[in-house]
């Protein structure tokens, strides 16, 4: 079995951590360190068989393929190249999904 390394893009990092930090303000700071091992873990998970999950009709162009992963209520958006996982970013999916043309 194959096993892919998976990375976050630098809007991936951001996103997260704009994440955690609405959250962090909004709710509490546990419930937000809660959401970041949670999106954490899932990401992890990809890893194994990646591109087994669907891919994103938002995200996706001619030259690359977006593919997602679900948590809650974000989408963890991701693309595979030879054997990487790249994080390209995450979306909460009450934004407008034409957000997700810029990635």
């Amino acid at each position: 079995m194959r096993i892919y390394k998976v990375f976050l893009s630098d809007l991936a990092k951001v996103d997260l951590q704009n994440i955690v930090d609405y959250i962090s303000t909004a709710e509490s700071i546990t419930r937000a360190k809660y959401v970041e091992r949670g999106i954490l873990s899932e990401m992890k998970r990809l890893k194994h068989f990646p591109t087994a999950y669907p891919r994103d009709g938002f995200a996706s162009t001619g030259e690359k393929t977006i593919r997602f992963i679900m948590k809650w209520n974000y989408k963890i958006l991701f693309f595979v190249e030879a054997n990487t996982v790249q994080i390209a970013g995450i979306f909460h999916t009450a934004q407008s999904p034409k957000k997700l043309s810029a990635l």
